[in-house]
Parts: C-alpha cells; structure tokens; sequence
C-alpha cells in the first residue's frame, strides 16, 4: 500500500479501464505508475518526456514508490504543474488534475467518459 505524498495517509487502489490508479480518499490526489497516464487518455504518443523533468526543480514531495524526491514541471501544454518521479516516471496529479489533463487532451467520447467517471467518484466539480 503507497502513501500519498502530500498528507501522508495510505491510499487505495482503483481500476478505471483495467488500469490501477493509486488513489488518496483523503486529499483526493492520484499517482499513476509510468505509461498509466497514456492508457488512461488512451493515446499511442507519450505523454511525458520524462528527461525534460530530470532538468526540472526538485518537488518537495517524495514518490510513493522510491521515496526519492520528485521533480515538479508544468504537464506539456498546459499550466497545470505536476510532480514526477525522474527514476521511476510516475506522475503525482492533485486533486482535479487528471480530469483536467483528460478535457486538455481530447474532446472524445472517451475523454468525456472519464471526466465523468472521475467528477462522481472523486466528487469534483466543474
């Protein structure tokens, strides 16, 4: 079981699309484990060029696999700043953030479907 690296409290684990997504109840943050972001938004391109993020300022927050130090960078395209694990490639997303990558990403059926799914099971809001 991971603790989250904001609160430090232990996580759950929730599948969306057979995909696991470590999940905080308590400050609704989520980590996804390298390449899981992709499957997510279901896109062949990667996402997260994880050496950019190696040149990136260390996060004060640490991975809830290696416990070493994430770096925090603004996701490509957006202003959405996020921490990754430049050893592993995880990706820490607070709360809202995965919903908002996802509506960035793609007007899909497929993106809608997952803001969705995300808004009633994290009980966020537009």
């Amino acid at each position: 079981m991971l603790t989250c690296p904001v609160c430090k409290k232990s996580m759950i684990t929730l599948e969306y699309t057979g995909v696991e997504i470590d999940y905080c109840p308590s400050c609704a943050g989520c980590w996804l484990d390298q390449g899981e972001l992709d499957l997510i938004l279901e896109t062949s391109v990667k996402m997260i060029d994880l050496s950019r993020f190696r040149l990136s300022p260390k996060s004060k927050r640490r991975c809830p696999r290696c416990h070493k130090k994430m770096h925090a960078d603004l996701f490509p395209h957006t202003q959405i700043e996020v921490d990754i694990c430049p050893h592993d490639g995880g990706i820490w997303l607070d709360c809202g953030e995965l919903s908002a990558i996802a509506a960035l990403e793609s007007e899909s059926s497929a993106s809608q479907k997952l803001k969705d799914y995300f808004k009633e099971l994290f009980k966020e809001s537009d």
